[in-house]
């Protein structure tokens, strides 16, 4: 007899996007990484902590804590950190579903949130977004039913850009029951341009369901770390605290993220982040002047419509490796280094 695994875990099973051994084209332009190094403040912090790692860390992850409140104007006791900001939107699933409940997402977006709901038991709903690439607020509203406990809200939407405002998003926190967990995924948040980037942390004063994510593995470069947060109400922070598994931050995490919250760290931040959107918008005024169909973007990535096949090979002609999103209509192309960049170009104009 063999092991039966829970029904869930096979829907789960994936391939890998490139047979065994094959080589992928050297830019990489597929993960909505940063193309820098971290900075050195940062590789500093970490290089230190390399000699203390016969200890273990600190499991409360209080220094990291702090630093993440002080740079959002919070408090600690309203601050979780964990291995990426994909263990936090799991851990949150894990609080409120089981058998029986629904959770509500957007679609296509970020695929943890069917892989979160359906590991903690509960039913799924994606909604169809909009046209814009962004979550269609009311469509998310009518999807809502009694059994709903948990709803993603993916801002900007991974993988096609589009934002929705903050005054939107309190519109519908004021039109959906308090019992229902509403998880605000801010992991490009950083990169918006539409309105000030903490426009949306006003709401968790006023919204004691409202969970915000973000993620260190974009706008500070360290994606191979694996460190994300959540800010929420303290009761909530406390859940997810008391719910992680032990030391999941390791101690050369917690000393990259409190060093990416020092003045330098933040400062090097901008100025990267600042790079990015100024190449994001001459990407997007060259695909406008050249008739290329694309989804303006809020984010560090670019949704281009057509044949996610034939704009693969394009790239790939080019030596840039992108991400295929053949169910949505087209592939999503991360905004790089202006050489990286143009050499998109040159596949599409």
């Amino acid at each position: 007899m063999t092991i039966e695994f829970r029904s869930v875990i096979d829907a789960m099973m994936s391939t890998p996007n490139r047979p065994a051994g094959a080589t992928p084209p050297p830019i990489r332009l597929s993960q909505n990484e940063m193309p820098w190094q971290p900075a050195e403040v940062i590789t500093a912090a970490m290089t230190q902590a390399i000699s203390q790692t016969h200890r273990y860390p600190d499991y409360h992850r209080l220094a990291a804590r702090e630093a993440v409140a002080a740079s959002m104007g919070l408090t600690a006791d309203r601050i979780a950190i964990d291995n990426g900001s994909g263990s936090l939107l799991h851990g949150l699933a894990r609080l409120v579903c089981e058998p029986g409940v629904n959770g509500v997402y957007c679609w296509p977006s970020f695929e943890a949130y069917p892989a979160a709901l359906g590991l903690a038991g509960a039913s799924k709903t994606p909604v169809d977004i909009a046209e814009n690439g962004a979550m269609d607020m009311d469509a998310m509203r009518a999807a809502l039913t009694d059994e709903t406990r948990i709803v993603y809200l993916c801002n900007p939407n991974n993988p096609t850009g589009g934002i929705v405002g903050a005054a939107e998003i309190r519109r519908f926190l004021q039109d959906i029951p308090s019992n229902i967990l509403v998880v605000l995924d801010e992991a490009y948040r950083e990169f918006v341009t539409d309105e000030p980037v903490e426009a949306t942390l006003a709401l968790l004063d006023e919204f004691e369901n409202l969970v915000i994510l973000r993620t260190l593995s974009k706008s500070h470069g360290l994606a191979g770390i694996r460190a994300g947060y959540s800010a929420s109400s303290p009761r909530i922070a406390e859940a997810l605290r008391r719910t992680s598994v032990g030391f999941a931050l390791n101690s050369i995490a917690e000393a990259a993220v409190i060093a990416a919250f020092s003045p330098e760290g933040m400062a090097v931040a901008e100025e990267r982040i600042a790079t990015i959107v100024a190449e994001r918008a001459r990407i997007e005024a060259a695909l406008a002047d050249a008739g290329v169909s694309f989804l303006p973007s809020q984010s560090n990535f670019i949704f281009l419509h057509g044949d996610a096949a034939d704009l693969l090979a394009g790239f790939a002609a080019q030596g840039v490796l992108a991400r295929p999103f053949p169910n949505a209509g087209g592939a999503r192309i991360t905004v790089g280094l202006p050489a990286e960049n143009d050499a998109v170009l040159s596949a599409l104009v």
